[in-house]
């Protein structure tokens, strides 16, 4: 009977946590075509590289809290309280890694000279960012309460979605764009913070700098491992923006916008089974890879099947973007990666249920080197073509790296 009720809450928090998600992944179809039609596929690839780097930025203050702080919660749901004073110290923590991370793009921005052409741009994203720093998605996923993540993610999106049709109605206005999406999310998250504190009747206590300090000492590694991940998925449209122009960065930000689509498909599913996973593997490590040999497989499913009806109906899909069909081929090609990304993913996610945090950071960085420097070499030399085959070669190292470095998956 309890095992009967058990299933019934987790189908129910999946269909719940699933139409919440629905909404990340189709905003971008609703309004990518708009705003290639409207601002042009050039001045769509800058929006792209600056929401990019909006994401390089989030990494650093994020601290990697989006893993270790939904650990930590998940492993002490039985003990809210003692979850206080942890979500405050994050906040705070956040705050101070909110002005390096500014710091960091005012550097940037006037000092590179591709990116000192679109300041008002780039100074605009920054929002995303701001925003990212009262994102309580990560609390929320921790006690599985999906309903109120969900909710969050409803009215952030539809709020986005709202502010593009109604305020971007010229080529200009490109600047604007991801400055709605920071704006939208940054109204959103602080309404769940609120949210959060009236349910659990959360006190407010002051900054404790020791334990900031702490964190931000501890945690220093894990976190440069996460921004070379960010600059392996960054550096493609970087490069592509600065050797081959803006207008054949569209064209690959379109591509892209497919794969990110499947990749945060595939992260927002495995998000949802990873507290329970370790929940599962503090009581018995073979019922925890059982667990997670059956919603990866039943992952790769699903994400083959919408690979193979995307393959077919490749030519309308870059129809609807306002897209050249030039790139039907390479768009095709590219399908590989969501396949890729199941694994990769998957097995990226067994490496911190034991904490193997060492032997990630070293793959992150390892391949991340070989990713940037197979970009460097093919790109001039196979255009996108160069580009897709390098990202392919990166994923193919993960899978090999975190396949043989994954305590779950080692025989006791």
């Amino acid at each position: 009977m309890q095992l009967i009720k058990l299933i019934n809450k987790i189908n129910k928090n999946f269909v719940i946590y699933g139409v919440g998600q629905a909404f990340n992944l189709l905003s971008p179809l609703l309004i990518v075509p708009y705003i290639i039609s409207v601002c042009n596929i050039a001045n769509f690839g800058k929006v792209g590289l600056s929401f990019g780097l909006a994401l390089f930025l989030i990494l650093i203050v994020d601290y990697a809290f989006d893993i270790k702080g939904t650990k930590f919660v998940s492993e002490s749901r039985d003990h809210i309280k003692d979850i206080q004073p942890k979500l405050f110290t994050i906040i705070y923590t956040k705050m101070v890694l909110l002005v390096i991370a500014f710091l960091i793009l005012v550097l940037l921005v006037y000092t590179i000279p591709l990116l000192s052409k679109e300041k008002p741009l780039f100074l605009l994203s920054f929002i995303i960012v701001l925003a990212q720093a009262f994102n309580p998605q990560w609390f929320l996923q921790g006690l599985e309460d999906f309903k109120t993540a969900s909710i969050i993610n409803i009215l952030s999106k539809s709020l986005y979605v709202i502010f593009v049709f109604s305020l971007i109605k010229n080529t200009e206005d490109y600047i604007f764009v991801n400055f709605y999406l920071g704006l939208s999310s940054l109204l959103i998250n602080i309404f769940g913070i609120i949210i959060i504190q009236n349910k659990f009747k959360f006190n407010f206590q002051k900054p404790i700098y020791i334990e900031i300090k702490s964190i931000l000492k501890t945690d220093f590694f894990f976190c440069i491992s996460q921004l070379f991940l960010s600059l392996r998925q960054l550096s493609p449209l970087f490069l592509v923006s600065y050797l081959l122009g803006f207008s054949i960065a569209g064209q690959y930000k379109v591509v892209e916008q497919i794969i990110s689509l499947f990749r945060t498909f595939n992260q927002v599913y495995l998000k949802y089974f990873f507290p329970r996973l370790c929940y599962k593997i503090k009581h018995s490590k073979s019922e925890a890879l059982i667990f997670w040999k059956k919603y990866v497989m039943i992952l790769l499913v699903f994400v083959l099947l919408f690979c193979l009806l995307i393959f077919v109906f490749a030519t309308p899909i870059i129809a609807f973007f306002n897209v050249s069909n030039t790139i039907n081929s390479l768009f095709k090609f590219s399908l590989i990666l969501p396949l890729l990304m199941v694994f990769s993913l998957a097995l990226e996610q067994t490496m911190f249920t034991n904490n193997n945090n060492k032997n990630y950071i070293k793959i992150t960085i390892f391949v991340t080197f070989v990713n940037i420097i197979t970009l460097l070499i093919l790109a001039p030399i196979l255009q996108l073509n160069g580009v897709i085959i390098s990202i392919i070669a990166a994923e193919l190292f993960f899978i090999f790296l975190y396949f043989k470095n994954s305590i779950l998956l080692k025989k006791t």
